[in-house]
């Protein structure tokens, strides 16, 4: 028997990106220090980020109609996951800002 989702875990992976995002934001004077950026340099994460979030809906739509939602949801939390980790170790803006998308 299948178990529907709850409503809380839907409206929480809803939320998801727009928190971190949130939390990410007053970080920039410190990434753009950190890097020996422009705040204007560093605040282009953020374009990237959004920019592959919305090109992203598409792509992972398609792939839940493929796939199925939940192997879509693990491949893309492991993605997510993995891209953080990296540009949590890297020392290099143009590795951020790869990891970023």
């Amino acid at each position: 028997m299948k178990t529907k989702p709850s409503i809380g875990l839907m409206v929480v992976m809803l939320m998801f990106p727009q928190i971190v995002e949130t939390i990410y934001s007053p970080a920039l004077g410190d990434i753009a220090q950190s890097f020996s950026i422009t705040y204007s340099q560093a605040a282009q994460t953020l374009s990237i980020y959004f920019t592959a979030f919305a090109i992203g809906v598409v792509v992972w739509g398609l792939l839940a109609d493929k796939w199925g939602r939940r192997p879509t949801m693990l491949v893309g939390l492991l993605v997510y996951g993995l891209s953080a980790l990296v540009a949590m170790q890297t020392d290099r803006f143009d590795v951020v800002m790869l990891t970023r998308a």
